[in-house]
């Protein structure tokens, strides 16, 4: 037989290229010829923006074949926003607070010479209020009572710091006016275990709700929500359009006794102006589409609808094959 071989090299040759020609179309025919991967940037692992990433590669992927979706992580959203404004990610969720400030340059992009003219809106997908975790001890039921409380308004740079201040600012409120005003994180959760010791009387949260860890707070130490209604609210609102009025039902914790008024930001869908018409299409028709199948996930997602307008936030502009 080695001897039949060494005889016939031309036999071995063949048989290689058959052999490489049955891989390649092997490999190839479980593909299709158009597919393509998708990148959407979304929060750290155990976030709600990484759960709803995971359920947007769900549905794309049930929509088409032809998608092949995966998430990247990153535990700053500034990363997700500049990577999609430079080409590497083709979605991201990002904070509708934070995309304001990118267009104009305040808060951290002051500091970034990057221009984000090429973010687009695929579409606001939920609301991220802000409220207050209150200590029965605090004996305090309106935002105005605040002043003279012990309270943490989160980890420097946070967004629930940066959103707190902004309300502070237009209050007229300073820092001295609190006995205590800590910047713990909630990493380790630090400052549950201030609140349930009782070194802080108020948490300042921004996040999806319902949310276990206040259940939690609530059955262990009788705490309560208050939300931020005041004029001052009102007037924040206005001055800054990346904010909106939102409510918490009645029927998010079995201790709330009506719908509670506050306020917060959007978590919102976002690409590239250059991402091709065609796939912005095909991912709009698939959340149509599966629009129930999304609300029912989770409460937060319960009021998603695709609203096309052509800009939200201020000035931020949608992708234009929305508007087509």
């Amino acid at each position: 037989m080695i001897a039949e071989i060494i005889k016939r090299p031309d036999r071995i040759v063949i048989c290689a290229f058959s052999l490489i020609a049955a891989l390649v179309i092997i490999g190839s025919s479980s593909i299709p010829a158009s597919s393509f991967e998708l990148i959407i940037g979304t929060g750290p692992d155990g976030s709600f923006s990484h759960h709803s990433g995971k359920l947007l590669c769900r549905i794309f992927a049930k929509q088409t074949e032809e998608i092949n979706c995966s998430l990247s992580e990153s535990n700053d959203p500034i990363d997700n926003l500049t990577n999609v404004q430079g080409g590497s990610l083709d979605l991201a969720l990002v904070d509708s607070l934070l995309l304001g400030e990118s267009t104009i340059g305040q808060g951290a992009f002051q500091y970034l010479d990057i221009n984000y003219d090429l973010i687009r809106i695929v579409t606001p997908l939920y609301e991220v209020p802000l409220t207050l975790i209150v200590r029965d001890d605090a004996d305090i039921s309106t935002i105005d009572q605040l002043p003279g409380k012990r309270i943490n308004t989160g980890s420097f740079g946070s967004p629930e710091k940066n959103l707190f201040e902004m309300f502070m600012d237009t209050q007229g409120w300073t820092q001295d006016q609190f006995p205590v005003f800590a910047d713990l994180s909630s990493s380790l959760s630090q400052d549950k275990i201030a609140f349930r010791q009782g070194d802080v009387q108020i948490l300042v949260h921004k996040g999806v709700h319902p949310d276990n860890d206040i259940t939690q707070l609530m059955e262990d130490e009788g705490a309560s929500l208050i939300g931020f209604t005041s004029d001052s609210m009102v007037d924040l609102i206005i001055s800054n359009p990346s904010l909106s009025r939102q409510d918490i039902q009645k029927s998010t914790y079995p201790s709330l006794t009506e719908k509670l008024a506050t306020f917060g930001t959007t978590m919102t869908l976002i690409s590239s102006a250059d991402l091709d018409d065609e796939t912005v299409l095909s991912l709009i028709t698939a959340l149509e589409q599966n629009k129930q199948l999304l609300q029912t996930m989770h409460p937060v997602l319960s009021s998603f609808n695709i609203d096309k307008r052509p800009q939200w936030f201020g000035s931020i502009k949608v992708h234009k094959a929305l508007l087509e």
